[in-house]
C-alpha cells in the first residue's frame, strides 16, 4: 500500500472526530499541476466573446445566415445530440482503466479538437473563397456543429477531471478563485479589442473586410486557448477514487432524481437559461452602433471587480453557498432591470435606448453594483456543481458526472429546440430583422430588437430565484458531507491499491 494511501487512512481515523473541515490544510496538487490548472481555467476557453463563432453577430452579420433556417438546422442537431448522449454517458460513467475514469478521454480529444479548431478559424474564408450562398454556408457551419457535438459527447468526459483532480474542497476553491482572478486580468481583452475594431469598421474609420478581421482575431484567441488546454491534459491527475463497480444505468439515473440539491440547481438553471427574444448583441451593433458600451461602461466597476476577490473568503466564511448565489444573481438582475427601464423611457421614436451616453451611464451604475459580487459569481456556479455531485457520492456511494450532465443536457436541449424557433420567428418576422440591412434610428426593427433583447429575459431571471429556496445543503450539512467523504474515499483508494497488488 502506498504511503499516501496509508496517510489518508490514518488521518481519516485520527482526525475525523475533531475536524472542522475535511482534509484541513492538506495540499494534493503539485506546483506544475496547479500552474497548469490556473492557466487552463483562466485562458483555456479564451474566445472573441459575443463576436465568436455561433454568436448572433457572427451568424447573421459576419456569416450571413438566415435566422429561421439556422434555427431549424439547430433543432436537428439537438435531436441528434439527444440520441447520442445516453450512449456516451453510459460509456463515460462505466469507464474503469488503470489511468483513471476520465483520463483516457482527455488524450482522445486532443487531435479532433485541433482539427475542428483549424476548420472553425478558416470557415469564413472557405465560404468566401467558394462563393457560398446562405444555404451552403449553413451546411458548412452545421458540419462543424455536428463534429463538435460528436467530439464533445464521446471525448468530453475528460473535462470531468475538473471535478476530481483534488478531494480537498478547500484546495479546489482556492485554485478556482486564483484561476478566475488570473483570467480576469487578460481574459476579456481579446473580445474588447475586437469590439473596438468592429466599431471602427462599422463607422468607416478603418478599411478592412469583416471576414479578414474575424479570421485574424480567431486564430490568435484559438492559439491562446489550445496551449494551456494541452498542458492541463498532460499534467492533470484523478485523485477521487471511483466506486469499484459502476452503477447500473437505471440506478444512476434514479440517483440523480433523488438528489434534491442537484434537481433544484438544475431547475433553477433551466429557468435562468430561458431566453425568449435574442438580439442583445445585435442591439449594440446594429441599433446603438456602440459595441464598446460594455467596455466603457465597465470602467468604474473594474476596480470593484478586483476588490470582489478579496470578499470571496469573507463571504464563504459568513454565508452559505445558496446565499452567495442569491447575492450574485440579484446584483445581475438589478443591472439588467435598470438598463431596460431607462432604455424604455421615451418609447420607439425618442427612446433613450437610441442614445449612447444615457445608456452608458446606466450600464455603469448597474455594473458597479454587480461587480461587488463578481468574483463570487465566477466561483459559485462551479462550486455548486461540485457540491451537488459530491452530495450524490455521499448519499449513494458512487459518482455520476456523465449521467448528471446527460439529464441536465436533455432539459436544455428540449428547451433550446423550441426557443431557437421562437426567437428566430421574433427576430425575423416580429422585429423584421434582415441580415446585412441597415437599421435607421427610430425604426420599429431597432425598437423591437431592444425590447426582445432585455424584456422577456428579466421575467425568467426573476423566476429562477424560486427553485433555489429549496436548496438544502447548508454549512453544517456541507461540513459533515466532506468529513464522511474523506473517510470513504481513503478507504476506497486503499482497497483499489490492495486489489492491484493482489492481481500483480
Amino acid at each position: 500500500m502506498s504511503d499516501e494511501i496509508k496517510r489518508n487512512l490514518n488521518e481519516s481515523a485520527e482526525n475525523a472526530p475533531k475536524m472542522n473541515m475535511a482534509y484541513m490544510n492538506r495540499i494534493f496538487c503539485s506546483t506544475k499541476e496547479r500552474i497548469s490548472y490556473i492557466l487552463y481555467s483562466a485562458y483555456g476557453a479564451t474566445n472573441l466573446g459575443k463576436y465568436d463563432v455561433g454568436s448572433e453577430i457572427w451568424l447573421y452579420d459576419m456569416f450571413r445566415l438566415r435566422p429561421t433556417s439556422y434555427a431549424k438546422a439547430q433543432a436537428t442537431l439537438s435531436i441528434y445530440d439527444m440520441i447520442n448522449d445516453p450512449l456516451s454517458a453510459a460509456i463515460i460513467d462505466n469507464m474503469r482503466t488503470r489511468w483513471g475514469k476520465f483520463k483516457p478521454f482527455q488524450f482522445l480529444s486532443i487531435l479532433p479538437a485541433i482539427i475542428t479548431g483549424i476548420y472553425m478559424c478558416m470557415l469564413p474564408v472557405i465560404a468566401d473563397h467558394f462563393g457560398m450562398d446562405s444555404g451552403k454556408r449553413l451546411i458548412a457551419y452545421m458540419a462543424l456543429a455536428y463534429a463538435n457535438e460528436t467530439i464533445g459527447a464521446f471525448f468530453g468526459g475528460g473535462g470531468y477531471i475538473n471535478n476530481v483532480f483534488t478531494p480537498n474542497p478547500n484546495e479546489r476553491t482556492s485554485l478556482l478563485v486564483s484561476a478566475k482572478f488570473v483570467g480576469d486580468l487578460l481574459g476579456k481583452l481579446p473580445s474588447q479589442l475586437f469590439g473596438v475594431m468592429l466599431d471602427l469598421l462599422t463607422n468607416g474609420k478603418i478599411n478592412i473586410s469583416m471576414t479578414k478581421l474575424f479570421v485574424v482575431g480567431k486564430w490568435i484567441v484559438w492559439t491562446i486557448s489550445i496551449i494551456p488546454t494541452i498542458m492541463w491534459y498532460i499534467t492533470s491527475k484523478e485523485r477521487v477514487p471511483q466506486s469499484e463497480k459502476p452503477p447500473q444505468p437505471i440506478k444512476g439515473i434514479l440517483s440523480v432524481f433523488r438528489n434534491r440539491p442537484l434537481l433544484v440547481y438544475t431547475l433553477s438553471g433551466f429557468i435562468d437559461d430561458i431566453e425568449i427574444g435574442q438580439g442583445g448583441d445585435l442591439y449594440f451593433n446594429d441599433v446603438l452602433h456602440f459595441n464598446s458600451l460594455e467596455i466603457v461602461g465597465g470602467i468604474p466597476g473594474s476596480p470593484v471587480s478586483y476588490y470582489s476577490y478579496a470578499l470571496v473568503p469573507k463571504l464563504r466564511k459568513r454565508f452559505s453557498t445558496k446565499a452567495i448565489w442569491y447575492m450574485n444573481r440579484g446584483s445581475r438582475f438589478f443591472r439588467m432591470a435598470l438598463f431596460f427601464i431607462v432604455g424604455s423611457i421615451g418609447g420607439q421614436k425618442h427612446g433613450l435606448y437610441l442614445r449612447k451616453i444615457p445608456m452608458t451611464i446606466t450600464f455603469m451604475i448597474g455594473n458597479v453594483v454587480e461587480m461587488l459580487f463578481y468574483a463570487s459569481g465566477k466561483v459559485i456556479g462551479d462550486e455548486i456543481n461540485y457540491e451537488v455531485l459530491d452530495y450524490c457520492e455521499w448519499k449513494n456511494g458512487f459518482r455520476v458526472e456523465a449521467t448528471f450532465n446527460l439529464i441536465k443536457g436533455y432539459f436544455t436541449k428540449i428547451k433550446d429546440i423550441f426557443l431557437r424557433l421562437i426567437n428566430a420567428h421574433l427576430l425575423e418576422n416580429w422585429a423584421q430583422f434582415e441580415s446585412g440591412v441597415k437599421i435607421n434610428p427610430g425604426d420599429r426593427t431597432g425598437w423591437r430588437l431592444f425590447l426582445t433583447a432585455f424584456g422577456p429575459k428579466l421575467i425568467f431571471d426573476m423566476l429562477c430565484f424560486i427553485p433555489m429556496l429549496f436548496y438544502n445543503i447548508n454549512e453544517k450539512t456541507r461540513e459533515q458531507m466532506y468529513i464522511d467523504l474523506e473517510k470513504s474515499r481513503a478507504l476506497r483508494a486503499a482497497m483499489e491499491i490492495i486489489k492491484d497488488d493482489d492481481e500483480a
